[in-house]
């Protein structure tokens, strides 16, 4: 039923004295930010054009081959996630957390930053296990230097062109052995044209760029304005993507040693919540680590809040709560009448 598990989860919070909140992406939803997979999905809208899947464009490679494709997205990415502010789910669960014995902490597959934005939580309670855009490395990394903190104004001068393309709209759409071809925009974002017998249309190949007519790619950050980097090399966002052996894992690795030393002054008779919200199974970094620790702590409560897939398994912990059909948001705010005072 939507919504179940609403009164089980709020119980579990109101006798736990410890707190483990574990989010993938369907956490951001509320904020604005799409999720990558699933009914919530939409990142950047240049992808449908280029017939290209976001853990695709998601890599590193970009950065070499095509820095300018790739600095374009990171771009969007970079815009959505520090111009977006935490909804107030992240809110409720720091309050939830700050009257418990053992306090809490925040694991994270998101790399927008706003466990660290929320007071109460900050960087010295989350673990951001994918890295955030927060933080910048080179592209070639060499000795052990950590990431250092993203000039945000670096980034916010980069010079995209606007997207504003509607179902449609003819444009211009470059394929590997045609050069540019006429094109319309489809209903879903992607490319057609007409066919050759006619009023039909067919869709497109994978384009590597698209215009308007005679105008400027849209996919790229403009030719002549700088890309982001110093004397030692070019600059990318110190995340783990997908095909990513070159990350900088200096800054991830100490989250995770402060996540474990939280860990550790946990008992492990401890009343333990583990709530996970709006991680997906494609990617199944947060998932591992929520079933993990309530694996490790045998009167815990495992509390999953997924909008398409909440079942939570049966080895997880004394207690398992799944609440399904509700976003992050919509859950946490449920949960949080429950536990408001005269409540049972």
């Amino acid at each position: 039923a939507i919504g179940g598990g609403i009164p089980e989860a709020a119980a579990a919070i109101r006798e736990a004295d410890a707190l483990l909140i574990c989010t993938g992406a369907g956490m951001g939803v509320d904020s604005g930010l799409g999720s990558f997979r699933g009914k919530m999905a939409g990142v950047w809208p240049p992808l449908r054009a280029l017939r290209m899947d976001f853990s695709e464009m998601s890599c590193p490679r970009w950065f070499q081959s095509d820095p300018r494709l790739a600095w374009a997205f990171w771009h969007f990415r970079h815009q959505a996630y520090t111009k977006g502010t935490p909804h107030e789910g992240y809110d409720i669960l720091a309050k939830w957390g700050s009257k418990m014995q053992y306090g809490l902490f925040s694991v994270t597959s998101n790399i927008d930053g706003h466990w660290v934005r929320t007071e109460g939580v900050g960087d010295e309670r989350t673990y951001e296990c994918h890295g955030t855009v927060m933080y910048m490395q080179h592209t070639e990394e060499e000795g052990d230097d950590p990431p250092w903190p993203t000039d945000h104004a670096r980034i916010d001068t980069l010079e995209v062109p606007e997207w504003d393309l509607k179902p449609g709209d003819e444009v211009e759409a470059q394929l590997p052995h045609e050069g540019w071809v006429p094109a319309v925009v489809a209903e879903d974002g992607s490319l057609s044209r007409k066919a050759d017998s006619g009023a039909k249309t067919v869709a497109l190949p994978a384009a590597l760029a698209v215009r308007r007519p005679g105008g400027e790619d849209l996919c790229r950050v403009r030719e002549g304005c700088p890309l982001p980097g110093d004397e030692k090399g070019a600059w990318r966002p110190a995340v783990l993507m997908f095909g990513d052996w070159g990350v900088n894992t200096v800054r991830i690795d100490e989250q995770a040693r402060r996540f474990e030393a939280w860990l550790s002054t946990v008992p492990q008779d401890a009343n333990l919540a583990i709530v996970e919200i709006g991680a997906g199974t494609a990617v199944s970094t947060i998932r591992r680590i929520g079933e993990g620790t309530a694996r490790k702590f045998k009167k815990s409560s495992f509390i999953r809040i997924n909008l398409e897939d909440p079942t939570a398994p049966a080895d997880c912990g004394e207690r398992q709560v799944s609440v399904g059909g509700l976003g992050a948001l919509a859950a946490l705010r449920a949960i949080d009448a429950e536990l408001a005072p005269g409540k049972v």
